[in-house]
């Protein structure tokens, strides 16, 4: 029969030796709370269910590195935090607008083919996009070229840039700002 599950537990020492009593006292200890964060910050309380079990999943990948310098609790609701902002900016990264820009990037040029009046506005869409790019300062154009022409991954563009990879998403937010703003401008009618 299971040991209850005590205020004292869950203990560091349990955890880091993988004990299934250990992680079931915080899981039964901090699902609730846990789940009601990230509902608030998700909006959608099945999301917030995904998010919360995948953090769980993530604390017992990690438990080793977890140094103890706070709580358990908190270190579990810093993952679940990150994992749920991650949640809200992808979520959020695809708007339309979003969207049709990364189409005109990522699209081909069409040849051989008759010119008709949609492909002339897809050309020009090409080219004030092309130039908007263009006008990104050289660190922001390269990330964007990176993550969003060659959909490589935050990991591998940090890898290759030789940076850290908060330092990626950190520009590549600035530099899709930029480019938004340059391509308002731009397409203003």
């Amino acid at each position: 029969m299971p040991q209850p599950c005590t205020a004292e537990d869950p203990k560091v020492d349990a955890l880091k030796a993988g004990s299934e009593h250990a992680f079931r006292c915080l899981f039964e200890q901090e699902r609730e709370r846990l789940h009601n964060f990230v509902w608030k910050i998700v909006g959608d309380a099945d999301e917030a269910e995904n998010i919360v079990q995948e953090a769980f999943a993530e604390a017992y990948r990690q438990i080793d590195s977890f140094r103890g310098e706070a709580k358990v609790s908190t270190w579990l609701f810093s993952i679940a935090r990150h994992l749920a902002y991650g949640h809200v900016r992808k979520s959020k990264r695809h708007n339309y607008k979003e969207h049709e820009i990364l189409e005109f990037l990522q699209a081909e040029q069409n040849e051989g083919t008759t010119v008709t009046e949609k492909a002339v506005e897809t050309a020009e869409r090409k080219r004030i996009v092309h130039d908007a790019l263009q006008e990104l300062p050289e660190h922001y154009r390269r990330v964007v070229q990176l993550r969003d022409l060659e959909e490589k991954s935050t990991t591998e563009t940090a890898e290759r840039l030789g940076l850290t990879e908060v330092n990626v998403r950190v520009r590549l937010h600035r530099a899709r700002k930029q480019l938004r703003g340059h391509l308002c401008k731009r397409m203003e009618y």
